[in-house]
């Protein structure tokens, strides 16, 4: 007779030196890396979970490298933070910009690739990852990475599958090692044609292993142009101050699909507009009472009014500019509603 189940279960834990088959799945919660943005953390619950491949895809300028960028920012802030590589294919990165959006770029390592293949790349996250010392990783972007194949062939040779084939290789084994050493990865990707669609359409590039291996993927678009006062102005506006990031969310296996479009407020000059974005959670949560044009801010445990008859949205944004402890309280209750949703 064989080994009882029971047997079996110890047996493959005590070779594998870990809890790998358990008996009913314990209560567990994604850590996760938070946005700048209230409105986002409130749409993804949270943040982007740890441990886990997010991709931020869309079309040009609507947002993509901004958001990696914040994520990193406040992952560098977190406790036990590791090292981050950002690998920045384009070799487009911003230094100004990213220390604008709060990140310490000289603590980043940085990899900006100048005739290097996709496999070396690849090869190259992997063998960091590896380590044991990165605990986020960003890769922008997919889009502009060029295979070994294509890289060995004339502009005459057809070549077949671009970097999907060393991509799928790529997402199955960095996923096993991003388990292994509990590390985050952030992939971004452009738009393409769908060319093996007789509809059209758009796709992303690098096939269909890679959006298997994301747990979470979000779409982002421009929206609306906006003024150094939030008024939103037209697509032909010479001089805006910012825009609105759009985001959709296509793929999230971390948390509840109850929440799946949201924004955030760019600010071309101070980033990310936090205020204006706490604000409408606050308004969300019942933290802030819109009744009109004027705003009470109050407990919506207790009914509690902390600060009453403020009119105008603009003044409630002074309002909690100018004193920080009403801020903190702002913040520390629409933090208890975001954790009790």
């Amino acid at each position: 007779m064989g080994l009882m189940l029971e047997e079996i279960v110890k047996n493959v834990n005590k070779q594998q030196k870990e809890q790998i088959l358990t008996k009913g799945l314990p209560d567990f919660k994604y850590r996760r890396i938070p946005f700048t943005s209230p409105r986002m953390n409130y749409c993804t619950f949270g943040g982007i979970p740890m441990g886990k491949i997010t991709e931020f895809y869309g079309e040009e300028h609507g947002g993509k490298t901004t958001t990696a960028l914040d994520i990193v920012a406040n992952y560098q802030n977190m406790e036990g933070a590791r090292d981050v590589l950002y690998v920045d294919a384009e070799n487009t990165l911003d230094y100004e910009w990213a220390q604008k959006l709060g990140v310490n770029v000289d603590a980043m390592y940085i990899l900006q690739p100048k005739s290097q293949s996709a496999e070396e790349i690849f090869q190259i996250i992997c063998d960091a990852v590896d380590t044991g010392e990165v605990g986020l990783w960003v890769l922008d972007s997919i889009g502009v990475l060029v295979s070994q194949q294509e890289l060995d062939k004339t502009l005459e040779d057809k070549t077949y599958g671009g970097v999907s084939k060393s991509l799928t290789l790529f997402s199955k084994r960095i996923e096993m090692l991003m388990q292994r050493h509990n590390c985050t990865g952030i992939g971004i990707n452009q738009m393409r044609e769908d060319m093996n669609s007789p509809w059209g359409g758009q796709t992303t590039p690098g096939g269909k292993a890679w959006k298997h291996c994301c747990a979470v993927r979000m779409l982002f678009s421009r929206g609306k142009f906006i003024d150094d006062k939030g008024n939103e102005l037209t697509r032909s506006a010479e001089s805006p101050a910012g825009n609105i990031v759009q985001m959709s969310m296509t793929k999230n296996k971390t948390c509840k699909p109850t929440r799946r479009t949201g924004f955030y407020t760019l600010n071309y000059d101070t980033g990310i507009d936090y205020l204006k974005d706490l604000v409408d959670v606050a308004i969300k949560y019942g933290v802030i009472d819109k009744h009109g044009g004027w705003f009470d801010i109050l407990d919506p445990d207790t009914g509690e009014i902390i600060l009453g008859k403020i009119q105008g949205q603009v003044n409630v944004y002074g309002k909690l500019e100018e004193d920080t402890s009403l801020l903190e309280r702002v913040e520390q209750l629409v933090d208890k509603k975001m954790e009790e949703s």
